[in-house]
């Protein structure tokens, strides 16, 4: 959704093949992904040679929350959250409470970005700056670290 998101700022329409080009990823494995987004509402697929997907609306309208549960569903930590039913313990398990308040945080935090703020530059260094904390976000400095730890290491 990022990388046709930004495409589409020099298109109207953008290929599969040339998010799989950029990404990496497969062209078949997008089709896979583009069902589901196209199922709840977040893009329209255009038949044809000159054919591809573009967004049912403005980046800005579309919440990184609205991606990921097109793909994956609810955002709960565990099933029993969304239904407290299938497990004979829920109405007296201490961890059930926790899975429910992390599941309600994880969905306010993905409702709070767009898909517009995942292309914008600035907003990405302000989203860096405020959880600079923490460790594992910039992965290249993460690996780079790792790789030097693993250098200095005595081979047993």
């Amino acid at each position: 959704m990022i990388e046709l998101a930004r495409e589409l700022k020099n298109s109207q329409l953008v290929h599969l093949g040339k998010i799989s080009k950029i990404t990496g990823v497969s062209e078949n494995y997008l089709a896979q992904l583009a069902i589901p987004l196209r199922n709840d509402g977040l893009i329209i697929g255009v038949s044809g040679k000159r054919g591809g997907y573009h967004l049912t609306r403005p980046p800005e309208k579309i919440t990184v929350a609205d991606i990921v549960k097109a793909v994956d569903g609810p955002m709960t930590m565990t099933d029993c959250v969304m239904n407290p039913d299938i497990c004979l313990n829920s109405s007296f398990c201490e961890a059930r409470m926790m899975w429910v308040i992390l599941s309600d945080a994880m969905e306010k935090l993905l409702h709070r970005y767009t898909l517009a703020d995942m292309i914008d530059k600035k907003k990405i260094g302000e989203i860096r700056e405020e959880y600079s904390h923490l460790q594992l976000l910039d992965a290249d400095k993460f690996l780079s670290t790792a790789d030097a730890k693993s250098e200095g290491s005595n081979p047993v």
